[in-house]
This record gives C-alpha cells, sequence and structure tokens, in this order.
C-alpha cells in the first residue's frame, strides 16, 4: 500500500506549483508576456521495468510521484503529474485488435482487425465498458483516489484518429486513400467518433479542470491530445485532403485540444496550427527547424519541443541578458539525463534569461 505522506508537498511548494500552473496559463491569456518554460531531465531514483508497472497500478503509480521528487528538488518548470500508461493500442484494443507486450517496454497492436474494405462498413464503435476502457478507468480511479495534493491526473493515451484507424485497418489504409476513399472515410467516421468518446469518458474518470489538461510535464489548455505519428508515412496534401477534417472535429468535440506531431512532413505543422480551437503542438525538434516554426504558426499557439544543449538555439538563449525570440510561449524539454546539481544550475540560468 502506497504510504502517500511520503510524497505531501509542503505549503510553500503547493504555492509554487499554483503559480506554476498561472504562469502555464498565461501562454494562453497573455503569450506576448508569457515566461517560457524548461524541464529538466532528471531521473527517479525508482524505475521499475513495464512488466512490473503493468501488472501492478500501485507499482506504475509509485513510479510516476518518484518522478516526481526529483522535479521537486530541481524547482523546474516541470508540473507534477502521473497517468496510466498502457501505450497506444488501447482504442485498437477495444476495436478486436490482439496486445504484442515488447521486453520492457509499452505494449502496442499486434495485429489489425479490419482485414478487408468490406469489413469497413460493419465496424462500430466499441462499448466505453468494453474490457480495455474498463481497465483504464479501474486503475485510473485508483490513481485518482491515491493522488497528494499538488499532484495531477494525465489522461492515458488516447492516440488520434488516423493513427488509431491506422492501428484497426494495418497498412492498407495508405491503399485505401487512393483506391476506395469512401471506405476510408467510413473508417475514419467511426474510429474518430470512437476516440472522442474514449477521450470524454476519461475527462469524466480523471477529475481535471474543465478546459485544461497536465500533460507531458506541462500545463495546456484544451482537453485532450491527439497523437498523428502516422502522419509521417503520408505527405501534407493527402492530410489536408483527407485526414485534417477528422482532426478538427475531435478537436472540436473535445472544446479544445493539442497535437503531437513526430513526422518530417514539410509545412504540415503549420497546417495544423490552423485548426479551429487547437491550442498547441509538440514536434521533434531535430525534425523541424525550431525559429522557423516559431514564426509560422499564431502567437496565442503554444509548442513544445526537446532541445539539446549542444544546438544553436541553447547556446544563443544561454548567451543572452533578453529572452532573444518574438515568440515567448514555448516549452522545452531538455535532452538529457543529468543530476539533480546540474538540473537546478542549468534551471536557473535559463529562468533568469526568460524572465526578461
Amino acid at each position: 500500500m502506497i504510504d502517500i505522506s511520503s510524497y505531501k508537498l509542503s505549503n510553500k511548494q503547493l504555492k509554487r506549483y499554483e503559480k506554476l500552473d498561472d504562469e502555464y496559463k498565461q501562454m494562453y491569456t497573455d503569450p506576448k508576456n508569457c515566461i517560457p518554460k524548461f524541464i529538466m531531465p532528471v531521473k527517479g531514483t525508482f524505475n521499475p521495468t513495464w512488466e512490473e508497472m503493468l501488472s501492478d497500478k500501485e507499482i506504475m503509480l509509485k513510479h510516476h510521484l518518484y518522478s516526481n521528487l526529483a522535479h521537486l528538488e530541481v524547482e523546474d518548470d516541470c508540473v507534477l503529474s502521473a497517468r496510466v500508461d498502457f501505450g497506444t493500442c488501447v482504442v485498437a484494443n477495444a476495436f478486436g485488435c490482439e496486445v504484442f507486450y515488447p521486453v520492457n517496454n509499452l505494449p502496442c497492436a499486434k495485429d489489425h482487425v479490419v482485414k478487408t474494405k468490406e469489413q469497413i462498413y460493419s465496424l462500430k464503435v466499441p462499448d466505453i465498458e468494453s474490457a480495455p476502457y474498463r481497465k483504464v478507468r479501474e486503475w485510473t480511479e485508483y490513481f485518482v483516489k491515491n493522488l497528494p495534493d499538488g499532484c495531477h491526473m494525465m489522461m492515458a493515451d488516447i492516440q488520434g484518429p488516423f493513427n488509431n484507424a491506422h492501428l484497426v485497418r494495418g497498412t492498407d489504409i495508405f491503399f485505401d486513400m487512393y483506391d476506395d476513399i469512401d471506405a476510408f472515410y467510413k473508417l475514419m467516421d467511426v474510429v474518430t467518433d470512437a476516440t472522442i468518446e474514449y477521450a470524454k469518458a476519461q475527462r469524466e474518470w480523471i477529475k481535471t479542470e474543465a478546459g485544461w489538461q497536465y500533460d507531458w510535464s506541462a500545463l495546456w489548455k484544451g482537453n485532450a491530445r491527439i497523437s498523428n505519428c502516422s502522419l509521417h508515412m503520408i505527405g501534407r496534401d493527402l492530410y489536408i485532403d483527407h485526414v485534417m477534417k477528422y482532426d478538427m472535429k475531435l478537436i472540436e468535440k473535445m472544446n479544445g485540444a493539442r497535437m503531437h506531431y513526430c513526422g518530417t512532413a514539410k509545412n504540415v505543422i503549420e497546417e495544423m496550427a490552423k485548426i479551429p480551437h487547437i491550442t498547441g503542438i509538440d514536434y521533434d525538434s531535430l525534425l523541424h527547424d525550431i525559429e522557423e516554426t516559431m514564426e509560422n504558426v499564431p502567437d496565442d499557439l503554444t509548442i513544445l519541443q526537446s532541445l539539446s544543449l549542444s544546438s544553436d538555439m541553447a547556446k544563443k538563449i544561454l548567451s543572452s541578458k533578453t529572452w532573444p525570440y518574438k515568440k515567448r510561449n514555448v516549452i522545452f524539454l531538455l535532452r538529457g539525463p543529468m543530476t539533480v546539481e546540474e538540473g537546478k544550475d542549468l534551471y536557473r540560468r535559463f529562468r533568469k534569461i526568460a524572465e526578461n
């Protein structure tokens, strides 16, 4: 049984995290005057295997709580949070896909359940009480019950319409986009509706403030995150013509959401940034020019990317006396790992510049 008193925050710490939440919210309410954020890659001291965490919700929760302790010491911009981690396959599993468990890693979809285009037309939205969803709910309720004050629930991974459709249909989905666009649209309709239903259910389970979400070490405006990893295999035009409308539907139905994109297609991020009610985008900074992206997205859109200390951007920031960029609502995940003391020193340096 977890001893929650071991993770209890002092009144001073609770006030600091309340202030940090306000600073994150300012990224949307006053983006031109907010403070850029820096999250240090300091690992916790309790690092069980995925096999251990996936078999015991107490171990999984304890892992998240221990990870938070390191950030309590560093006092960086990492919000304290925890989530139920069952990988990318929960929605696909609810549709009937089998689950594969790699060694010491998150589970993933083993197969695709829709083998032919004809099967698409009999596909139904999974019951929210189906076994995969029910397990997420049971573990989520356990987490919510045992979280200490100041620590918040993240949503379990919902993926996104195209990612989930890719898992359900397999690589044949790319042929469908050319050979039978009506079947593709039918598949996307059903999977999008399923993803929205699962996301809305989770919002009820995690009991987080409406309109905001704790995710990836930060606080974001919106009520969900779309992961668009499978877009790596299609270009900008296919996304705009055939996929983007389903992202738009999810974002509208969720009253705002942010986007994760790990592809390389040029100008896709800029197209995503035009979606109504999108609140933020994270992407791989090794695959896209950060300064160019900052120039090409709206002022009120928060972006997140990793930052290497050896990069030109890090050197430019650390050699400046004031924030060297026009855009300020930016979150950086430093590449690591580093010790607590290294994290403290580096964060102080970044923070001093970010405040000016």
